[in-house]
């Protein structure tokens, strides 16, 4: 599987990825190959809208199926040479997964975290502030943009998969820099509200 998407990254085609265990038959992935390993690959995601948007890694293990080149890649690869949206390498190092999260946290403010094999409905934002050979800590932005007023603690090897760059974690981004001091949720509030 390395060699193939090696081929794709240099051939710049765009790749669809299904992971059936994790997200059913009819569901997948398309984007650009940028970097891949013998356990994870980079993609720059096209969206419905054929735009970039934003960056996924994967791990290879649950992968199913890819195909190569993605069944619209001509109309995809021309839509965004029209609209001049390039593949830019976000130049992140897949080498260690503990410090590939806190380099994107650091460079892009904002990382979403996908537990599928525990939390199958739901995923964690926000920036990792320590990391690990077994464990993550991460502040996490809700989505009201405000930032929790503590960290959690979660399993590293539980992540299946990753993703940043996006334009909704941008929208979070400017949402709460904007908003001053009311950035973070007061736990103090909720209890008076409560009581």
């Amino acid at each position: 599987m390395l060699i193939e998407l090696e081929k794709a990254r240099t051939r710049k085609n765009v790749v669809r990825i299904f992971r059936e265990d994790l997200d059913g038959p009819d569901n997948w992935t398309d984007g650009f190959v940028i970097d891949a390993n013998e356990e994870m690959v980079l993609l720059q995601l096209v969206d419905d809208g054929v735009h970039l948007n934003g960056y996924q890694i994967l791990f290879l293990e649950d992968i199913s199926d890819f195909v190569h080149p993605a069944p619209f890649n001509d109309f995809q690869k021309r839509v965004l040479e029209l609209r001049d949206e390039e593949i830019e390498d976000p130049d992140v190092d897949l080498d260690d997964l503990a410090v590939l999260l806190v380099d994107i946290s650091e460079e892009f403010g904002l990382v979403t975290l996908h537990r599928e094999e525990v939390e199958p409905d739901s995923c964690e934002i926000g920036r990792v502030v320590r990391a690990d050979a077994v464990s993550f800590e991460l502040e996490e932005i809700g989505s009201d943009a405000r930032w929790f007023d503590e960290t959690f603690e979660y399993d590293l090897y539980d992540i299946t998969r990753i993703e940043f760059g996006s334009s909704y974690e941008e929208a979070l981004v400017l949402a709460n820099d904007d908003m001053g001091e009311d950035a973070y949720e007061l736990a103090e509030k909720y209890e008076e509200e409560s009581v």
